[in-house]
């Protein structure tokens, strides 16, 4: 029997796949553009795995053993019929080159740099949201440190978070609420990128523990915008099959 090929598209991230993540960033795009991939978490981590974070020791981290040194998941490794494999690590460096791949690149350097502002931005606000559930020590699980979690997150979702959403709106407004963020003639890895930290907003800081955050925060032009992005079709479809997983519940991942 002949050996089943790798898939050309490839998440490497935390295992099983048991809640969101970062990962989720690329998933959007690989499900929207309706690509074939697969999640893994085969050899991420020891003194052989391929993230250098987790390796160990210095020494282990001299080892080279992937395609390109990766730091932390997820990463996005693509192995097309013809051309280069590549492998890159950041969710930001993901995106873009999953953009350049799939359909989702700006047209114009100006484009591009609008793009590229809102994407870094929505990454900041989501890892400040995380951190904000991790007050005591980042690597810390939520769990052990709930009570000190509760109350940061509960100022996050009080000052800072309304600020960022606030900030959003404004740039929704530019273009309008049904047409791409980034000024464009088409969705790039920036709508992406915000359609998710909006989605993580919803699902983490909605309830009655938070106050219903979001639905008290003024920002209309972005909640529609937030509606036009989950009714896009593939996306749509994704999120009512088994190839959605959930969101933590406890980090906005």
């Amino acid at each position: 029997m002949t050996p089943r090929p790798p898939p050309e598209w490839t998440i490497l991230y935390h295992g099983p796949l048991s809640f969101k993540g970062r990962g989720e960033f690329l998933r959007l795009m690989l499900e929207d553009a309706g690509v074939e991939y697969e999640n893994s978490s085969d050899n991420l981590y020891g003194p052989t795995g391929v993230m250098d974070m987790f390796r160990g020791t210095p020494e282990d981290v001299d080892q080279d053993v992937a395609p390109f040194p990766l730091l932390f998941p997820p990463a996005i490794w693509h192995r097309p019929a013809q051309g280069d494999e590549v492998i890159v690590n950041q969710v930001a460096a993901c995106l873009v080159y999953l953009g350049e791949n799939l359909g989702y690149a700006p047209k114009s350097a100006a484009e591009r740099a609008r793009a590229d502002c809102i994407m870094l931005n929505a990454l900041d606000y989501i890892s400040e949201g995380r951190r904000s559930f991790h007050p005591v020590e980042d690597k810390m699980s939520y769990k052990d440190q709930k009570e000190e979690g509760d109350k940061a997150s509960k100022e996050f979702s009080k000052k800072r978070m309304p600020i960022y959403l606030h900030h959003f709106n404004k740039v929704v407004k530019k273009s309008g609420s049904h047409k791409p963020v980034a000024g464009g003639d088409h969705v790039t890895y920036a709508d992406f990128a915000l359609f998710h930290v909006l989605d993580a907003s919803v699902v983490q800081f909605n309830t009655e523990f938070y106050d219903m955050a979001w639905d008290k925060c003024e920002v209309p032009a972005l909640k529609e915008y937030y509606l036009w992005m989950k009714d896009r079709p593939n996306l749509e479809r994704y999120f009512k099959s088994d190839r959605c997983p959930p969101f933590a519940g406890d980090s906005m991942m």
